[in-house]
């Protein structure tokens, strides 16, 4: 098992009505995993730094932000949880 990243944020970019954002956010909570929600269709920002790091608003994306300010995007659902599963699992 990899271990938690503690020297960064996870920010979850979503929509409310989206079920696969619905069932990212499900598997972070049962994980303990905390995620900075950035609703796509509330925050005009959100949006556009959405589009502007993957030119497209499919959501869910995370975005991993280490401490030193760099950024890794990961779209899907399921790489997403995947990737929960394998860093905080226990």
């Amino acid at each position: 098992m990899l271990p938690p990243l503690m020297d960064s944020e996870l920010s979850l970019y979503y929509t409310p009505y989206c079920g696969y954002c619905s069932y990212v956010q499900r598997v972070a909570e049962q994980l303990g995993v905390t995620l900075v929600l950035r609703d796509i269709s509330a925050d005009q920002t959100c949006y556009n730094d959405l589009v502007a790091a993957q030119h497209r608003a499919t959501v869910p994306v995370l975005r991993i932000t280490s401490e030193e300010g760099g950024s890794e995007w990961m779209p899907e659902s399921r790489d997403i949880v995947e990737y929960l599963v394998k860093r905080f699992g226990k």
